[in-house]
């Protein structure tokens, strides 16, 4: 059985090539890591790496083993991350996980409403992408999530803020018009929005590009709306986008499009953290139920 100090400087080792990188990483000294790596080979009993010359080669069971080492190396990075956010919490704070999209956009608005009535509220917002947000991860110093699309979730109290609709947003050289079909589109470099829940809702743009066989010519990636129309602007690609990130768009660079045919609508949800019972979290939420989604 190996302890978990002993998997992270295996995991080093092998991830750098090098016991000497691995103890700079590590802050050890170099015959500690090497002390250490005869310990862990001692008890599996087999080797870990073969040295020829002055670099180290991993043995095929430590290939295998890698794998799980990183495993549990980032869950070691996660308990270490969730510990010290429980230290450092704003608890004079509405601590808000959103999108940087989000954050961009929608949040300032509800804030700028709430702050009307209650002008001594203090809020931190903390930037995650939508899968992190929902999935739970990251959490402990939440209170409330607001995020594209939130599934339901019986025992978690829900509000809807925003409505809207995807419009396709792309630089103005590219001279395509303000309402297109997406099947003229496909020789046009297309950036993929990943990690966004707003795109595997009930009218899911992925999954309208499979059932109408639409080969979209996907050029590049990206897990932020924003960083999206950074690359429009720049004239890299076309995208689908929200109609709060277009807002933001710079209309003598880019155009911004109508979708015919379809209808790719998103909701944003604020959902209050279920463990939270602070009144002011409480009430700024209530605001956001009963105030109703933004207008457009």
């Amino acid at each position: 059985m190996l302890s978990s100090k002993q998997i992270e400087i295996f995991y080093e080792v092998y991830r750098n090539n090098s016991m000497t990188v691995a103890a700079e990483r590590l802050g050890i000294s170099q015959p500690s890591i090497s002390k250490t790596l005869s310990v862990i080979e001692k008890n599996l009993g087999f080797k870990l790496f073969i040295r020829k010359g002055k670099r180290l080669f991993p043995s095929e069971e430590a290939n295998d083993l890698y794998e799980h080492a990183s495993i549990v190396n980032s869950q070691l990075k996660n308990f270490n991350y969730i510990a010290n956010t429980f230290k450092s919490r704003s608890v004079d704070f509405i601590n808000i996980g959103t999108t940087p999209s989000l954050a961009e956009t929608v949040v300032p608005r509800v804030i700028k409403k709430y702050l009307i009535k209650n002008p001594d509220t203090r809020f931190n917002l903390i930037n995650l992408n939508s899968i992190d947000l929902i999935e739970n991860r990251y959490k402990p110093d939440i209170d409330m999530t607001i995020c594209f699309n939130a599934p339901k979730q019986n025992q978690l109290r829900s509000a809807v803020i925003k409505k809207g609709r995807h419009v396709l947003v792309s630089p103005r050289s590219f001279k395509i018009n303000e309402s297109v079909d997406l099947n003229d589109l496909t020789e046009f470099p297309y950036i993929e929005i990943t990690n966004l829940l707003s795109l595997y809702s009930e009218s899911s743009i992925m999954n309208y590009f499979l059932q109408n066989n639409i080969n979209m010519n996907f050029f590049a990636k990206s897990d932020s709306y924003s960083a999206a129309l950074s690359m429009i602007t720049q004239g890299i690609g076309i995208s689908i986008l929200d109609d709060n990130t277009s807002q933001k768009a710079d209309l003598e660079i880019v155009r911004v499009s109508k979708i015919e045919n379809t209808d790719f609508e998103y909701e944003v949800n604020a959902i209050l953290k279920k463990e939270v019972i602070r009144s002011e979290c409480d009430k700024f939420f209530n605001f956001l139920y009963e105030s109703g989604p933004l207008d457009h």
